[in-house]
């Protein structure tokens, strides 16, 4: 008889745990859908105000969460500062030397760059960004 109830209450806890496991993975996706809609809803926002200006194919968030630390207020001016030789967001220069950069302007990242991580480094940038971009140093500000 015990054995009997407490196989039972391990088969309730264990269809309970799938349960939850499931509906934890479905509130996960419904909750990453509801974050990348209220992200572009801003980033659109933003853009039509002309507050988001990004040096990426896909815009960065880090504006967004983090001004007025890089920018004031939420604010995004990456790529006017890549085109002045001031580094973007730190997730710019991530996605930058991915290669998910805006090849349009690849010939300004790797100056960018190096205002931030130091210039001593400008030589070995323009060679990751001649890698992630098919352009070829001579061609880099």
């Amino acid at each position: 008889m015990k054995k009997t109830i407490l196989v039972g209450i391990g088969i309730i806890l264990l269809f309970s745990a799938i349960f939850i496991s499931t509906n934890h993975e479905k509130n996960i996706d419904e909750r990453r859908d509801n974050f990348i809609s209220l992200k572009e809803s801003i980033q659109h926002d933003m853009l039509a105000d002309g507050k988001y200006r990004c040096c990426l194919v896909n815009p960065c968030t880090y504006c967004i969460e983090k001004t007025p630390g890089h920018g004031e207020g939420a604010e995004c001016s990456c790529l006017k500062d890549v085109m002045e030789g001031k580094h973007p967001c730190g997730e710019c220069i991530g996605e930058i030397l991915e290669g998910h950069g805006n090849p349009l302007i690849a010939e300004y990242y790797a100056k960018a760059i190096a205002e931030e991580v130091g210039t001593e480094h400008y030589d070995e940038l323009k060679i990751i960004i001649s890698n992630k971009y098919n352009i070829t140093i001579k061609e880099q500000i």
